[in-house]
Formats: C-alpha cells, structure tokens, sequence
C-alpha cells in the first residue's frame, strides 16, 4: 500500500555553525574564505598564495566552519530513506524529488542555511541527514543529489532492495551512468600529461581559458597533487600510469544499515569542500573490499545544475564545450575544487 506523502517539520531546525573557539583564528579563517568563495578567478588565485605548503592548506580546510543546515522532512517508508543535500527545499529540484523521484519514501532533506551559504558543505549536510534518518532504524539510506532527472518509477528500486540483505551486503549500486554508480580509475600524471592539457586548451578553447588553465596547474605542482581520478579511457591511459580502480557513487549512494552504523552516521569526510568526498569514500569502501550489490534502477543526472558547470556534453566531445561565454562559474568551480583535490592526493592510495 502506498504511503501518501506528508510534509513534516515545516520549521527551518538549524544545526549550529562548527567554528573555532580563538575568535582571532576564525577571523583569518573568515577573511580567507571570502577569498575562496570569490566569483573571482584572480581572488581565488590569491587565496591558495596565502598558504606555503600542501599542510597549512589542509589545517585551514579542517578549521573552516561547516555551515548552517535546516532538516525538512517528507513523510514515507521508513525502511528506505533518502537523505538529500538541498540549496532550497521549495525550489524546483527539491519538489521534483519529493513529487515525482523518490514519492513515498521518506525523506531527509538538508537545506543550506543561505542562498548561497559562504560556508556550505557537501559532506557536513549529508553526515547531518544521514545521522538524522538514523533515528528511524532504516534497512537502507539512500543519499542523492537534488539536481536528479526521473527515469525509472522507485518502485523497482524498491523491489531491489527487498530482496538484498543489509546486514552482508553494504552499499548497493544502480544501473551506471557517465555520473554515478560507475567505474574510475587512479593515475599518477605522466610527464606529458600538463603539456597535452594546456595545448588542447590553447588550441579548441582559446587563450583566455588556456591561461588561466596554466595557473590552475601551477597552483597543482605547488601542493604536489600527483594523482587524478578519471574515466576509464585510453587517452587518461596514455596520459598517466593507472595505479588502482573503483565504483563511484557520485551523485547517487545507497548504504546498508550495517556500514552506516560503523562510519556512526558521518560516511563523508567533512575536511572536503564541495568536491571529491564520494572519490574519498569510495576509495575507502574499495580498500575494504566489501560486498556490494546491484539494482537494475536508472535515475538520471542534471550535471553542474546546483554548483555551476560549464560541462555541456556533446559539445566537449569535440572539444567546444568551453568558451568564454559559458566558462566562468566552471572555471570558478575548477579553482575551488583544487582544495580537495589537494587533501585527496595527501591520502595513501596503495590500498588499491
């Protein structure tokens, strides 16, 4: 029988903003993050500067504030609940989730404490949800982005589910897409690897993109980020040596009770800023070797529709996709992301 969907706790329930108690330190911390937060490439350049190595980076990633996060919850099935990262629970995407995706489940969404929120992070309002759908002793968690298209009717996720034990198996993936649910793999770049970059930037996307390109990857020598996480192709082949592999969940997870419990709620590491967390997590989940099962479930992707992107599919295919129409709030991701990429290649990856 279904269950008609229900709104609670229309109330915007804050969880208070983590900081440091040195209120001087926290004030660096905030004038930094205005840097970091800049819609400024140049600032944003400014910012990563500031610091002289990969560890001073990583101190200021671990001390900067997590954000404030209001919990609104959709009344459902309790033995599947789905936790999701929200900019605004009565947008579009929100509403898409909760009257077509995921109806009749119940559901967990985190909405950020302000539009945008200078201190947003990805892994700090999932650890919220998830520890919050915790309280209902679900058999499975279900963590999904916002920005997700409908294709598959929830019921045959469901049906999968039913028949999969949540206790041996520990995280379950669905039918693969370019964006969740497939496989990544692990190269150190090869010498060739900046230089090829920056010609493809030169040539098919134009001088501006390729400068500024140039700097991103000087900003990368300087923190030493060695490794990248890539599609499974040959031109990533040639460009690096593969040194491991793995399943991504990405935008879409699903976890068994049992591994929810052993992580006690927080499965991402909160260090990360917005990028890289589920590389991080499913890293962790390969090391370990776990079971792991299937769902024939398909659920499509909005890529860059909550962060900005300038990703546009069958133009990057050959080679148009940037220019300088549509590239700054990509360009501006990219920059920011280098932070958790830093904090990523600071990780041992010999465990796979």
């Amino acid at each position: 029988m279904a269950i008609p969907t229900k709104i609670m706790n229309m109330s915007r329930r804050r969880c208070p903003i983590e900081k440091s108690n040195e209120s001087v330190f926290f004030s660096l911390v905030d004038y930094r993050n205005n840097y970091f937060m800049s819609d400024d490439p140049d600032k944003i350049i400014e910012f990563y500067e500031g610091f002289e190595n990969r560890d001073q980076l990583i101190q200021w990633m671990k001390e900067r504030p997590k954000g404030a996060s209001y919990i609104h919850e959709v009344e459902g099935d309790k033995d599947i609940i789905v936790v999701i990262p929200t900019a605004d629970f009565n947008g579009k995407y929100a509403k898409t989730c909760r009257e077509e995706i995921f109806k009749g489940l119940h559901m967990v969404f985190i909405e950020s404490g302000e539009i945008p929120d200078p201190y947003f992070n990805y892994s700090h309002s999932v650890n919220v949800g998830v520890k919050k759908a915790m309280e209902y002793e679900p058999k499975w968690i279900i963590v999904s982005n916002d920005d997700m298209e409908k294709i598959d009717d929830i019921s045959i996720l469901i049906k999968d589910l039913r028949d999969i034990d949540p206790v041996e198996v520990k995280t379950v993936y669905i039918a693969s897409s370019e964006y969740h649910s497939t496989k990544r793999i692990i190269i150190k770049k090869r010498f060739l690897y900046s230089h090829i970059i920056l010609l493809k930037r030169l040539i098919l996307n134009g001088r501006e993109l390729h400068e500024l390109t140039k700097r991103r990857i000087k900003l990368e020598k300087k923190f030493y980020c060695s490794y990248i996480i890539a599609p499974e192709n040959l031109i990533y082949k040639v460009l690096g040596r593969v040194v491991g592999s793995m399943i991504v969940g990405m935008s879409f997870w699903i976890f068994g009770k049992v591994l929810i419990s052993e992580y006690n709620g927080s499965i991402f590491d909160e260090t990360f800023i917005n990028d890289s967390e589920d590389i991080d997590l499913s890293f962790r989940l390969s090391s370990r070797n776990l079971k792991y099962g299937r769902s024939s479930y398909r659920i499509g992707d909005r890529i860059g529709s909550s962060l900005g992107s300038y990703r546009n599919k069958k133009l990057n295919m050959i080679g148009f996709g940037i220019n300088s129409k549509n590239m700054l709030s990509g360009v501006i991701r990219e920059f920011r992301s280098i932070a958790s990429v830093v904090y990523l290649n600071s990780k041992d990856f010999k465990g796979l």
